[in-house]
């Protein structure tokens, strides 16, 4: 059986580092990041800022860009932007409401580098 390790298409790829200035060029171009309270009302509305490109730019040309965002909370699907080349940063803002506690996760998927997953950005509910 082959490892995905290699092969930038095959399955999700994740950076190994939490800290930007360990990650290596590549993962600092395409890791999202999730800006979010860390504890919401359950069942109330709050802001989730998704970025990719914070620590260090992604180039957004014809050829090279951001294909779209997605956001999860654990595994329940909440929203999606689909982003063309040249016109478009890979910046979003989600309007969600959480009624169970589980952390919140972006992918993100560029057409030249794959899909990449953030690290969990954990909500507590009060």
């Amino acid at each position: 059986m082959k490892s995905c390790k290699k092969d930038l298409f095959c399955g999700v790829n994740r950076s190994e580092n939490r800290e930007p200035e360990k990650m290596d060029a590549l993962e600092k171009k395409h890791t999202p990041v999730i800006d979010a309270p860390d504890s919401v009302s359950k069942g109330e509305k709050f802001k989730v800022k998704v970025e990719v490109g914070r620590y260090k730019e992604h180039p957004n040309e014809h050829d090279h860009f951001i294909q779209f965002l997605e956001l999860y909370s654990g595994d329940t699907f909440l929203g999606r932007v689909d982003f063309t080349s040249e016109n478009m940063y890979p910046f979003v803002e989600f309007t969600v409401k959480l009624n169970h506690e589980h952390p919140l996760v972006a992918y993100e998927h560029c057409n030249m580098h794959g899909t990449w997953k953030s690290f969990k950005k954990d909500i507590k509910l009060k």
